[in-house]
């Protein structure tokens, strides 16, 4: 029983070799089987074998097969292709991918080893390449595009998503309690008040040391008016001194009243007095 050893190498790939020994009565479809298998591939594709020179130079086409399909190969020995000691074939498989391989015949043995089961992987070296590429797929964050007054992005709300659409409506809310005070005379006080609305300060403030608080109460103290005061303090008839009217002297007499103050018609000491 004679015994094949076949060295199978990547065209690719120097470094990943497997030799495999099969008795002269195996087919290509157990060549097939058998080298997939020891570069940890699937069956699922098509395979092609071919002849090849002493430079790898592509021959006649042997056959082709895929997995469990029925093929001609599967009848086809290999001593029927082999008339060099050191015989070549070339095997590529799955046209999307094209993974070349390299097949050379290396030793022919008389004696199969006892007890052996062949085919049989007699050595390898090299860890073979990924058989599918697996795609990364990179998770890209949501966009967010500007609420229109350059403060905090508002986020793309899909329909049904309530949860985010809360969330936004939320970070809103909290972007109109913002208030601001004026810092010069005649400055508005902002866009979250408007006209009437009470300004509330806080009753922690500090009215002595916060000079912005302070020129804010002591323009409001400016604007108060004091038109009743000057009403309640005399007309315009009374003079510096408070006096009654233009009758009245320096000292608040009329022209009638004596030097004690007496009227015209009382007597030194303002009048008569009933005996």
């Amino acid at each position: 029983m004679s015994i094949l050893r076949l060295r199978i190498t990547f065209d690719d790939y120097d470094d990943i070799q497997r030799d495999i020994d099969f008795k002269a009565e195996h087919t290509f479809a157990d060549l097939f089987v058998e080298l997939l298998k020891s570069v940890g591939f699937d069956q699922k594709h098509k395979g092609t074998f071919w002849l090849a020179d002493h430079n790898w130079r592509k021959g006649a086409m042997i056959g082709e097969m895929t997995g469990e399909a029925d093929s001609p190969l599967r009848k086809t020995e290999l001593v029927e292709h082999i008339d060099d000691p050191h015989q070549k074939f070339l095997f590529t498989y799955d046209e999307d991918a094209k993974w070349n391989f390299n097949i050379e015949l290396i030793r022919i043995m008389a004696d199969g080893e006892y007890r052996a089961v062949y085919p049989k992987l007699s050595a390898q070296a090299g860890l073979p390449p990924v058989q599918y590429k697996e795609t990364l797929i990179i998770p890209t964050r949501e966009r967010t595009e500007p609420d229109g007054r350059g403060r905090k992005p508002r986020v793309k709300n899909e329909e049904g998503d309530e949860l985010s659409r809360l969330l936004a409506s939320m970070s809103m809310d909290d972007d109109d309690d913002d208030v601001k005070l004026p810092t010069e005379e005649g400055e508005e006080v902002g866009e979250a008040t408007e006209a009437g609305d009470e300004l509330e300060l806080p009753g922690d403030l500090d009215l002595e040391t916060d000079t912005e608080i302070a020129k804010l109460a002591e323009e409001f103290n400016n604007t108060i008016d004091t038109s009743d005061d000057q009403g309640a303090s005399g007309s315009e008839d009374d003079d510096e001194y408070g006096g009654f009217g233009d009758d009245d002297d320096e000292y608040g007499k009329g022209e009638d009243d004596d030097e004690y103050g007496g009227g015209s018609s009382r007597g030194g000491y303002g009048g008569d007095y009933d005996e």
